[in-house]
């Protein structure tokens, strides 16, 4: 059984990317978690989701876009970190509704149909690159 799901080229990238995903979340959690900032993550998934508005929206690689944005938002919310000690929960949750917002604003003028498909579970839209680009360090060392 596993022998037949392992011959699409799909389930051997899905394999791929859940273990680097598992490698990679613990340490980046435990990261978080130390310096106070486990909202950070839910934070930058609602954003990542703007980032695959914006791809949609203007034609371009979802994965890069969704890079771009998301490497953008945390940069603000570095910033926000630094300059306002006491209320980075406030900015976090800001930033959070403002990248759901922005997502379904843009989405709504995209068309929604190609969001929800690259939302809802497409295992197809997972590239090539993607698995290959998460176990890259790995082969560094």
């Amino acid at each position: 059984m596993i022998s037949e799901l392992l011959a699409y080229d799909f389930m051997q990238r899905a394999i791929l990317a859940v273990i680097a995903i598992s490698i990679f979340s613990p340490i980046l959690g435990l990261f978080l978690i130390l310096r106070r900032q486990s909202l950070m993550s839910d934070t930058l998934s609602h954003v990542s989701l703007a980032g695959v508005a914006v791809g949609i929206f203007l034609g371009l690689s979802t994965t890069w876009m969704t890079l771009v944005v998301v490497v953008i938002a945390a940069l603000v919310l570095e910033y926000l970190r630094v300059s306002y000690k006491h209320y980075m929960e406030i900015s976090t949750a800001i930033l959070m509704s403002m990248g759901l917002a922005v997502a379904l604003i843009i989405s709504s003028k995209a068309g929604s149909s190609s969001m929800s498909f690259l939302v809802l579970s497409s295992r197809l839209a997972l590239s090539r690159c993607v698995p290959s680009l998460l176990l890259r360090p790995l082969y560094w060392s």
